[in-house]
C-alpha cells in the first residue's frame, strides 16, 4: 500500500478520527489490527489514538470487549475497505487466494448504525487528514 492508500483508508473509511473517541488530531492516530491474530490489512484494521491502540492491543476478543453495535460499525468499515481495495490488482489477487469471502453481508440496520439516520453520502466528504494548526 502507498501513502495515498493509507490516507484514503484513514480519511474515507475511518473518517479521519478515532472510531472510539472521535479524536481528530492525526498526529495522535494510528491504524492497528482489529484482530491481532490476523495480519494487518485494510479489512483488519481500526483507527485509534495511540493510547487507545495500546489498550486495544491487550484485548484477546475485541468483539466481546466492545459490544455488538460498535463491532457492527467496525465490520461495516472493513467491508468498505475490502470493496475499495479489491479494485487494486495485487490486493485483489491476494484476496482471491487467501480470503474465503470478500463480500460479507451487511446487517439490516447498517445505515442506521453507521450514519445515525443521515444520508450515507453526507459522510464521505471529509476534511484533509493533515491540517495546519494555528
Amino acid at each position: 500500500l502507498t501513502e495515498a492508500d493509507l490516507r484514503y483508508l484513514a480519511e474515507n473509511i475511518w473518517g479521519a478520527q478515532s472510531v472510539l473517541s472521535q479524536w481528530e488530531d492525526t498526529y495522535d492516530l494510528t491504524l492497528v489490527r482489529w484482530n491481532k491474530r490476523l495480519e494487518w490489512s485494510p479489512w483488519n484494521c481500526i483507527l485509534l489514538t495511540n493510547e487507545e491502540a495500546r489498550a486495544h492491543s491487550k484485548l484477546s476478543k475485541p468483539e466481546e470487549a466492545y459490544g455488538t453495535v460498535f463491532t457492527q460499525k467496525v465490520k461495516y468499515r472493513h467491508i468498505l475497505g475490502k470493496q475499495h481495495f479489491a479494485s487494486m490488482p495485487k490486493l485483489a489477487d491476494y484476496m482471491n487466494k487467501n480470503l474465503k469471502s470478500v463480500n460479507m453481508p451487511l446487517p439490516s440496520n447498517a445505515d442506521k448504525v453507521m450514519f445515525g439516520g443521515r444520508k450515507k453520502e453526507d459522510t464521505l466528504t471529509l476534511p484533509p487528514i493533515s491540517q495546519e494548526v494555528a
